[in-house]
């Protein structure tokens, strides 16, 4: 099957995906809507993974594959998809992960009922590294207020895991954002979600439509472990310099370039330079160790 003009672009990140990538392949495959492209953007890697993709190229067109030719980290990896995708509607999916065979077809409706909305996702269920349930999760991102300032705060406090992301969301919001950054911070998938907030409204399914799965082998599986995230984000022989320092001025970047009035700028402004103030031990302590 071929499609010129996809209504929806799926990137699939992968690094040594080889266990889990053919069901990941396989959920999206299986959508009831099938006007799609998927593109997966392998970032070096050492196992079966370039020969999976290739193999599913050649079944079906809409498959896209780039074989990146050193690891250039999660954050350029999940840019890159973006760029090199062409519909109006987008939506990242880990190696890893599976999702309801409904995902695109209900997603895309809801958005295209609610021109207000620029992402639409399912509740997420975690699931282990053989498929089982683990536990729901509560996402808690269903923000549908008129207000931006109350909006952004909303999502600031309720904020964990950001699966939305697996949801849909329009490309013309995406296009406003500096998507996951410049891989000098980990966690910039939070970030993107501030920005995506700052844009306009996110609706929440009530059913179930992700399945994160959570395995040791998962690059980014120690969030504690600092080398794993610099590593996971921004590719070997890489060193984050004050980022959480940087993480917070991402913030002030995505305030300054958002379609909101001048007053509601400067509340958010407010609102971020006291999160600094509350978190400055942090960012003292990493300005002493990057001048040391």
């Amino acid at each position: 099957m071929s499609n010129d003009h996809p209504k929806i672009s799926v990137g699939m990140p992968v690094y040594n995906g080889e266990p889990y990538l053919e069901e990941a392949i396989k959920a999206t495959l299986a959508q009831t809507y099938g006007n799609f492209e998927l593109i997966i953007s392998d970032n070096a890697s050492t196992d079966k993974t370039e020969e999976i993709c290739r193999d599913y190229v050649q079944q079906d067109q809409r498959i896209h594959y780039i074989r990146n030719k050193e690891n250039i980290g999660a954050a350029n990896n999940y840019n890159q998809l973006f760029h090199k995708s062409k519909a109006a509607y987008f939506r990242w999916f880990n190696a890893d992960d599976l999702c309801s065979e409904k995902l695109h077809e209900k997603c895309l409706k809801i958005l295209e009922e609610n021109p207000n909305a620029v992402m639409c996702y399912g509740k997420t269920d975690i699931i282990d590294g053989q498929g089982k349930f683990l536990k729901h999760y509560e996402d808690n991102l269903n923000l549908q207020q008129e207000s931006v300032v109350e909006r952004f705060t909303t999502y600031m406090k309720v904020v964990g895991l950001t699966n939305a992301i697996y949801g849909l969301m329009r490309r013309s919001a995406l296009t406003k954002t500096l998507l996951m950054g410049d891989a000098s911070f980990p966690a910039a998938d939070t970030n993107l979600m501030g920005e995506i907030v700052l844009n306009g409204k996110v609706i929440e399914i009530p059913e179930t439509l992700f399945f994160r799965r959570m395995h040791e082998d998962a690059s980014s599986w120690d969030r504690n472990n600092q080398t794993v995230q610099q590593t996971f984000w921004a590719g070997a022989n890489s060193k984050f310099i004050m980022p959480t320092f940087k993480k917070n001025f991402a913030y002030f970047k995505a305030i300054k370039k958002a379609p909101i009035s001048s007053s509601e700028k400067w509340q958010l402004r407010k609102y971020i330079l006291r999160r600094m103030i509350w978190g400055r031990k942090q960012i003292i302590s990493e300005s002493l160790h990057s001048l040391r």
